[in-house]
Parts: structure tokens; sequence; C-alpha cells
């Protein structure tokens, strides 16, 4: 394989990881960010990896800080450089489950806070009209459903296996 070879490759790649963390509902520049790091052999820096990407600094920057949330990437040093440089975490299961799993917990908890409250706003109401009646029983199907997944992700065995 050539240099040109090697590099397209790579770029294909980098595109894969931002279509792939798109098809979950993640920010597409979250997947390019991690497969660029991942494919390096090296950490890259803020200006590096914008520079790689095409992408402004200040983005670059606030999505390496998600990903460090998630424990994907993590930040190093490099002797005589004061700029923060990252490279990727390649434990998957620990990435799963200590960063994305967090994530989709916090937002299963924050959807069932908000069928709570709509269902505290028409518990006040007087009305008992047909409309009322479908969306109650409209929150109680989506509860329903967030409840299942939520116990689906935390139950021990899929924990295990991811």
């Amino acid at each position: 394989m050539v240099m040109s070879d090697i590099a397209e490759a790579k770029r294909e790649l980098i595109d894969a990881g931002g279509r792939t963390a798109q098809s979950f509902g993640i920010n597409r520049l979250l997947g390019q960010i991690y497969a660029l790091l991942f494919l390096g052999s090296e950490p890259l820096c803020l200006d590096e990896i914008a520079e790689n990407l095409g992408v402004s600094k200040a983005s670059i920057s606030i999505t390496c800080r998600q990903l460090e949330g998630w424990g994907a990437v993590r930040r190093v040093w490099k002797k005589g450089d004061r700029k923060d440089y990252y490279e990727p975490v390649t434990d998957f299961g620990h990435i799963i489950n200590n960063g994305f799993m967090t994530s989709i917990n916090k937002k299963l908890l924050s959807a069932r806070i908000q069928i709570e409250h709509c269902r505290e706003i028409l518990c006040k109401t007087d009305s008992a009209d047909d409309e009322r009646k479908f969306i109650e029983k409209r929150l109680a199907q989506a509860e329903k459903y967030r409840t299942r997944i939520e116990k689906l992700l935390n139950n021990p065995l899929v924990k295990k296996l991811l």
C-alpha cells in the first residue's frame, strides 16, 4: 500500500465513525474525533485534530471534553509542550459502561421526570375529555417503554455482555 492509499483508508474510517455516531443519535464529530484518535499511533492536540477534520478548534475542544467525560479519550501531556493532547481509550466495554450508558441513563431519567411532570399537569385540569384521556394513555405507554429500556440496559447480564 502506498501512503495515499493509507490516508484514503483512514479518511474512509473516520467518515464511517462519524456516520456510526450519527446513526446512534450522537454528534457526528464525536465519532470522527474518536476514529481519528483510534487510528493514530500518537496523541493529537486540538490544533492537529481541527486541521485533520477541517473543523473549528472550539468545536473540537467541546467534543473532546464530552469524549473525555465518557471515558473514551484521555488527556495526556508531552514534555516541553503546554498543549493538551488526546489519545483514545481502546477498551470499548469501559467506554460503553462508564460513558455511553451513563449518558443514556441520564436521558432515561430526564424522560421519566418529563412524563411525571406532564401527568401532574393533566391531574390539575378539570377536564376529563377524550383528548386528556388519550394523552394520559400515551404517557402511560411512553413510561412503560422507558421503564423496559431502563431495566434492559441496567440488567446485570446485559452489562456483563457489554
